[in-house]
């Protein structure tokens, strides 16, 4: 189930002609000097899912997603401020990103719905925010047991 919600954000991603990376959350802007990824980049990963049994052995999930969206700009050595159409660059891509996926539902899980931004704080030349869904969906994989 919550593969096709991943799924499904991932081919949404992929039409934001702004982003040039999107895909699965597994550490590339944590874990290395140098982020395997092209940016800016979008990376999409399950934070929470909360269940409850829905009978019949099925189960009723509420999840939350998280769509991390960061670009990284080298310092030019000037002391000026960039330009006024891009130095609000960041704020562009936070609403496509949101335009992508506000809303966005398949057969297996409910419309996704914005509920928190966040601004991760880093010492690197990264900038990153952090977009978080919620979500709902039915698992009734339990009750097809062979």
């Amino acid at each position: 189930m919550l593969k096709n919600v991943m799924k499904a954000v991932k081919e949404a991603l992929q039409q934001v002609p702004e982003l040039r990376y999107a895909g699965e959350d597994w550490g590339q802007l944590d874990y290395f000097r140098q982020s395997p990824v092209k940016f800016p980049c979008a990376l999409v990963d399950v934070e929470t899912v909360d269940y409850s049994d829905g009978g019949a052995r099925y189960q009723q999930g509420i999840g939350s997603l998280t769509v991390r969206v960061a670009d990284s700009r080298m310092f030019n050595g000037s002391f000026q401020a960039p330009p006024l159409d891009t130095e609000f660059a960041a704020f562009d891509l936070l609403q496509s990103v949101y335009k992508a996926l506000q809303g966005l539902s398949g057969e297996t899980f409910s419309p996704l719905t914005r509920t928190k931004l966040v601004r991760a704080r880093r010492d690197d030349s990264i900038r990153e925010f952090r977009l978080s869904f919620d979500f709902a969906f039915t698992d009734p994989d339990a009750g097809r047991r062979r």
